[in-house]
């Protein structure tokens, strides 16, 4: 209710980050107005990573593909581990909140970062898609990994 109002585009926008999570020295937080769908979502930002590992550009912004790229080498690693993440992921779909964010991976992303990261992708995705798919379409890209 405190926020004040666009005027105008450019630099007559207004803009805002909210920080929705301290994690290890990380910061995630939401950062809008987003610039898709004409602005009316947000984008997800990690503070101190960079999620662009093949580029050349810093992008503190998780994708799909780089959860989903994530998750791949700790199922194909770590099977009964990734079973229990799943589990939460699962919980978190269902809109729960996990039980357990800490699993002891020694790749990737740290787990409670990635499930952190899919619960605010699956809110987004709730936002822009609603009248679609919603989070299902990520979900289910997950359980196709």
């Amino acid at each position: 209710m405190n926020e004040t109002p666009g005027t105008g585009k450019n630099v007559n926008t207004s803009k805002y980050q909210y920080i929705v999570k301290r994690i290890n020295g990380h910061e995630l937080y939401l950062s809008r107005p987003a610039q898709f769908n004409n602005g009316f979502d947000f984008t997800l930002n990690v503070s101190n990573i960079n999620f662009n590992v093949r580029g050349l550009r810093t992008a503190t912004r998780p994708t799909h593909q780089n959860i989903l790229d994530d998750l791949l080498p700790k199922k194909t690693g770590y099977l009964a581990l990734y079973t229990s993440m799943m589990a939460e992921i699962t919980n978190i779909y269902n809109c729960h909140s996990p039980i357990t964010v800490s699993f002891p991976f020694i790749i990737g992303y740290s787990s409670e970062i990635i499930l952190e990261c899919i619960k605010w992708l699956f809110a987004e995705q709730d936002v822009t898609c609603w009248n679609y798919s919603g989070r299902a379409m990520f979900y289910n890209a997950i359980l196709g990994i």
